[in-house]
């Protein structure tokens, strides 16, 4: 589809915008137009969740088909910086995607009061983004169109990587790279070009970067020159962008994150409590605290079996073997752990799908213990460990065991009142985690 009959399509619908409904979902507001059409924020029926629903408009079945493939592989990626395609729906002929809904708006409408970000601002907002793009690229996804408008931000700040997964809808010509090329090297490219527009307002050209931000760490400027290098070999990878960008500058909170709208009615929207919030333990939260506290660390509660030994088809490998061929294993436990927390956080059980295995018992108790806080009118914000070790014990193709050294540091219980949880002394616990197609998902965890 061309530029301008996609355009054509899109605004031809907004004669019907009064008329548009989906089955299942109540209080549509229109919040803008994107590439493929018209995107509405909408509560859904059961449940009350805040979601977006983007109207797949004058796209084909094919293309449909393809960008849903990749968004289910996107959905089970273990970062919290992703808005994931939920479900799709089909009304009079027509595609509607089912997406997440960003509460605090868009890095554009920080822009429209902005014209760039302080250094530290912009680690907040692409170190984040490149850990994100690192775990894509190692399951063969890319984003393809990656700017401005596809970073959305959640009420806290955070931002949010949109249309991952979804780049089958963007116009065919619509490439960033100055060299034409696709792939993850272009998504590199992309994510640089941003940093860049970030640091100095204006997109990259013939002025070197170091001119334009003369005061913005010598770090963090040759970190976002190596991603806007000519030829795509000579880029970093995404995972090593994050690494260069986080070690620049200590980053810093956004500032001018649109505050968070009024929820649809009849509608609960949990929010995250203001840097002046006074934490207290009384009234409902306290109950919620007695009940579910001792159950919000990694594992299974008290009285439940340690992990089996590992299987006899699981060798035991040296340290040097590891370390040719396997992974990062904290950072596929931090990514875990932190998509963990997300669902905490959000109340989203949905988002534990992404953690574990299915049928899992450990799938099932953080379901229970998530159930248990949702009950109380509550969530868990800042649920996440601090791993301090993680030892490889046996190892195969397609399952690790992993011995833990962490600790789970003080987090918030937030519903009509705010708790503050104390902090855990150190832990350590064994998991197993298996290898499916969407990448590592945790079998069993235990406590030593």
């Amino acid at each position: 589809m061309d530029n301008a009959n996609g355009r054509s399509a899109i605004r031809s619908s907004v004669g019907d915008m009064s008329e548009f409904s989906v089955p299942g979902y109540d209080d549509l507001h229109l919040l803008g137009f994107g590439t493929s059409g018209e995107v509405w924020r909408a509560r859904r029926r059961a449940g009350g969740e805040v979601v977006a629903l983007r109207r797949a408009t004058g796209v084909d079945r094919a293309t449909l088909a393809a960008a849903k493939t990749a968004a289910a592989t996107a959905r089970g990626l273990a970062t919290p910086h992703l808005i994931r395609l939920r479900t799709t729906a089909r009304v009079a002929g027509e595609e509607v995607l089912v997406l997440d809904h960003a509460d605090g708006g868009s890095l554009a409408s920080v822009l429209v009061h902005r014209r760039q970000l302080s250094p530290g601002e912009v680690v907040t907002v692409v170190a984040p983004l490149a850990e994100a793009l690192a775990q894509a690229h190692a399951v063969e996804l890319t984003h393809g169109r990656l700017g401005v408008s596809s970073v959305l931000l959640a009420a806290d700040g955070r931002p949010l990587l949109d249309g991952l997964g979804l780049g089958g809808l963007h116009d065919p010509e619509d490439r960033l790279d100055p060299t034409g090329a696709l792939g993850a090297a272009a998504d590199v490219w992309a994510l640089g070009a941003l940093a860049h527009r970030l640091l100095t307002g204006e997109d990259p050209g013939g002025t070197s970067l170091g001119e334009l931000a003369p005061t913005a760490p010598v770090p963090l400027v040759r970190a976002v020159v190596a991603a806007l290098a000519f030829d795509p070999s000579a880029r970093p990878t995404a995972a090593e962008l994050a690494a260069a960008v986080l070690a620049a500058c200590p980053a810093l909170p956004l500032n001018g994150v649109l505050a968070v709208p009024p929820a649809p009615a009849g509608t609960r929207r949990w929010r995250l409590p203001s840097r002046s919030t006074v934490l207290v333990s009384t009234g409902a939260a306290a109950v919620v605290v007695g009940v579910v506290a001792a159950g919000l660390a990694w594992g299974r509660r008290t009285g439940v079996d340690p992990v089996p030994a590992a299987a006899p088809a699981l060798s035991r490998v040296s340290s040097a073997a590891l370390t040719r061929a396997a992974p990062d294993w904290r950072a596929v436990v931090e990514g875990l752990d932190a998509l963990r927390a997300e669902a905490f956080a959000t109340g989203d059980a949905d988002l534990l799908e992404g953690v574990y295995l299915p049928g899992s018992a450990a799938l099932a108790d953080d379901r229970t213990a998530l159930g248990r806080l949702i009950a109380q009118g509550a969530t868990a914000q800042g649920l996440r460990h601090q791993m301090r070790a993680v030892a490889v014990e046996a190892v195969r193709s397609d399952r690790v065991e992993l011995l833990l050294t962490e600790s789970l540091p003080p987090y918030r219980v937030v519903g009509e009142q705010v708790q503050l949880v104390p902090a855990g002394g150190l832990s350590r616990h064994r998991m197993v985690l298996i290898k499916v197609a969407q990448g590592w998902r945790i079998e069993q965890v235990a406590a030593v």
